[in-house]
């Protein structure tokens, strides 16, 4: 049976992995306080409803504004590592944006950007997630009143849905809770497996396209090649081979 792959992502405290859990109908996934600060880093949660099987790629963002020189080798690393997993395994066939109502901000959008138009390169569907909604008389009404303000941060998605993930809460919160499951398991379902298209594989050339677009959230001079290898094989742990292209990559992207 085919497998569907996701990404789900979006700044740590976003509810990630409440979402999973939501989708699951069980306590899959765990928060983990280690993972906030590690760019690109991933989980992978098998998942089934509906008759359709999932894998659902746990990822952590951006929690800053910008990136330092070591950030921003790791997310080369780490992205590189996931979009070869991910093409080993099929491709790309969603994209996840957890944002927490209310806490909207320019990492946000730093965010948006780097998982949708730089590492999937505009090409995957994109659903917006939006958490924390269980105050709400009707869920919806929030996206009413804020959608201008994703407007004003252009950010464009293919579809949304407002929920809670929030379990064990009381009378009306439960029934939010449930309502919450039904809405993500349809619209995961809508743009995965009733989709025409296939999913996305990142091709030759990827990991370069990535590199310059990343440069974008850089700050800071460029380093010597010699400089990066060493915080990728020292830091990072990459063996010396690897690291040495990516080295590559960076000095040469950083002459033009």
């Amino acid at each position: 049976m085919d497998t569907k792959n996701i990404v789900l992502f979006g700044k740590s405290g976003a509810g990630q992995s409440s979402v999973i859990n939501l989708m699951a109908g069980e306590q899959r996934a765990f928060t983990s306080l280690d993972m906030g600060r590690c760019t690109m880093h991933w989980s992978k949660y098998a998942i089934r409803f509906g008759g359709h099987n999932y894998n659902v790629f746990d990822t952590i963002g951006l929690n800053e504004p910008a990136l330092g020189m070591e950030e921003y080798l790791k997310t080369i690393l780490n992205a590189r590592n996931l979009i070869m997993e991910l093409d080993n395994k099929g491709g790309i066939d969603l994209l996840l944006f957890c944002v927490r109502a209310g806490r909207l901000s320019a990492t946000m959008k730093d965010n948006y950007r780097l998982f949708y138009e730089w590492l999937c390169e505009k090409k995957v569907p994109i659903i917006l997630v939006l958490t924390g909604l269980e105050r709400e008389t009707e869920m919806e009404d929030w996206w009413t009143r804020n959608k201008h303000t994703m407007d004003k941060l252009q950010i464009v998605v293919d579809d949304h849905v407002c929920i809670t993930a929030a379990n064990n809460l009381d009378g009306r919160h439960q029934v939010l809770y449930e309502q919450s499951r039904k809405l993500i398991r349809s619209l995961v379902k809508k743009h995965t497996c009733d989709r025409l298209e296939g999913e996305w594989k990142a091709g030759d050339g990827w990991l370069k396209r990535f590199v310059r677009s990343l440069k974008e959230l850089l700050l800071g001079d460029p380093m010597k090649k010699k400089d990066i290898v060493t915080v990728l094989t020292t830091r990072c742990g990459v063996p010396r081979e690897a690291a040495q292209t990516l080295a590559t990559y960076v000095r040469d992207d950083s002459r033009q």
